[in-house]
């Protein structure tokens, strides 16, 4: 990277307006050829939109682009991609009934989905840069429905390679990678860089920021407040420029735990081939913490207990009584919550308003004795939520769609609120979200077990699992390997049991 070269890429003085949200401020950044940019801030700070003006998704009101020093118009993804700007977004654009080769290569085909190029050139073409993003193992012609979710965003990186690139933008790109396929994506970054392509990293993950990226760009508030080189600032004062407060107000230390009544109770609970005869407890106002590397079986055994999957054997029980749980609407009816990991497809109904979402899980109490939803109850059960949660949106008639990731999330605990469950299951309940919006679920979740809930609490995160839980269990080829409790809980205590360490 050469400071002296002039910038590939200049914004300046951009802004954005948004009914009742000025998204971007008056925002000026430069990126310097070969750089590798993290873009950083509390969900709703202005990152997205910043990343959509760039690509070309979203006109701004006012301010400016320049590439390669010469000023540009982009008002569309194919401008900005004629200037050399790609971007791989958090939701992807594949098309899982295409096969892989198709999905790399989608300007080759017609609008009847036809080749423009021969076949056996475009699949040639397709191993190759199938190798170059670690997926040497997959065929060109497997549907990328097929492939699993990290092996898909492999694939869309890909696809923005084969590309002209000048600067690649990564929104989150590590959210649904294991450890493997991050080594991979480090690599690929480093290889861009010494071509002299730039690139902006978006994400949370500080560890990874710290790593791969030379310079760090805060945004707050729509404003830019701040660009420093990475070496130059700490994980604490970067938190710090992102939250406007200080490091230690974001984690605050478990209550210690007052041993209430058994909730639930799951005994052996096998299902081939991950989940190897499974027991725990969890308690009346207790955090029970639940790790394990990818594959480990954490999200399927929870899964199994809220009725979504079936299991070959075991038992559960709720306050000592024996249930055989086959359905959510089962697990609902018996108190239980579950908040799944992937909000988006599984959590929340995007093109359906706040109101809406959040009576999905209830809509027995929005309704009458014929069964008719009354509004008003909807509305109410709405505006309560968005009060309790401090859910940031001018109106509870809003689409789900437009909020900020962490506001989102808001919306998928508050329809859970609403059923009034006595256990409540969170499956990577922070993930993609910022840390001011964690620093709120911490507080929610700390308020829900010392209001008696018992929590199960699934994370991969060590430093929010140590901060938060009162016991942790570590899950290690489908079985549990460890607990802690106590003082015993430590980042490192977890880390070695999870990857079997002494």
């Amino acid at each position: 990277m050469d400071q002296n070269q002039p910038p590939i890429l200049e914004a300046i003085e951009i802004s954005k307006l948004y009914p009742g949200v000025q998204a971007l401020d008056n925002v000026s950044v430069t990126i310097a050829k070969g750089e590798v940019r993290a873009l950083v801030g509390e969900n709703g700070a202005g990152k997205s939109t910043f990343v959509n003006v760039i690509g070309g998704i979203t006109r701004p009101d006012s301010g400016s682009l320049c590439v390669d020093g010469r000023e540009v118009k982009i008002r569309s993804p194919k401008q900005a991609a004629e200037n050399g700007i790609a971007i791989v977004h958090q939701e992807l654009s594949l098309y899982p009934n295409l096969d892989v080769a198709s999905n790399l290569f989608l300007s080759r085909l017609d609008e009847q989905g036809k080749l423009l190029t021969p076949e056996r050139h475009m699949r040639r073409e397709a191993h190759a840069v199938l190798e170059r993003v670690g997926l040497e193992h997959i065929p060109p012609t497997r549907k990328v429905g097929q492939l699993m979710p990290g092996e898909q965003q492999l694939v869309e990186i890909g696809r923005a390679l084969v590309k002209d690139v000048k600067v690649l933008v990564l929104d989150e790109p590590t959210s649904s990678l294991a450890e493997r396929e991050i080594r991979t994506l480090f690599r690929i970054i480093n290889e861009l860089k010494a071509q002299g392509i730039s690139v902006i990293f978006v994400s949370h993950r500080m560890e990874e920021i710290f790593e791969i990226c030379d310079s760090i760009t805060v945004f707050r508030d729509g404003k830019h407040i701040r660009t420093v080189r990475t070496q130059e600032i700490n994980n604490n004062d970067l938190v710090r420029l992102i939250l406007g407060r200080k490091f230690d107000e974001m984690y605050q230390a478990a209550a210690t735990f007052r041993h209430g009544a058994e909730l639930l109770r799951v005994e052996n609970l096998t299902q081939e081939p991950r989940l190897k005869g499974v027991s725990f407890t969890l308690k009346e106002g207790e955090i029970l913490g639940i790790v394990g590397l990818l594959g480990s079986g954490r999200t399927e055994l929870m899964r199994a207990v809220f009725g979504l999957d079936t299991f070959a054997q075991g038992e559960i029980y709720l306050k000592s009584q024996k249930v055989r749980i086959t359905s959510p609407d089962q697990a609902i009816r018996l108190g239980i919550g579950f908040i799944t990991e992937d909000r988006h497809r599984e959590g929340l109904v995007l093109e359906k308003s706040i109101k809406d979402n959040i009576a999905l899980a209830s809509l027995r109490r929005v309704a009458n004795r014929l069964g008719w939803v009354l509004p008003g109850r909807e509305m109410a059960a709405a505006r309560r939520q968005k009060e309790k949660l401090n859910i940031v949106t001018p109106s509870v008639l809003r689409k789900v769609k437009y909020l900020s990731g962490g506001n989102q999330q808001k919306v998928v605990l508050s329809k859970w609120l609403e059923t009034h469950p006595q256990i409540f299951i969170l499956d990577e309940p922070t993930r993609g979200i910022d840390v001011g919006a964690k620093a709120d679920f911490y507080k929610i979740i700390q308020g829900l077990a010392e209001e008696g809930a018992g929590v199960i609490f699934i994370s991969s995160e060590l430093q929010e699992i140590v901060s938060v839980c009162h016991r942790v269990l570590v899950l290690r080829h489908g079985s549990f390997c460890s607990e802690f409790t106590g003082e015993q809980i430590s980042g490192a205590n977890i880390l070695l049991a999870m990857t079997g360490g002494e």
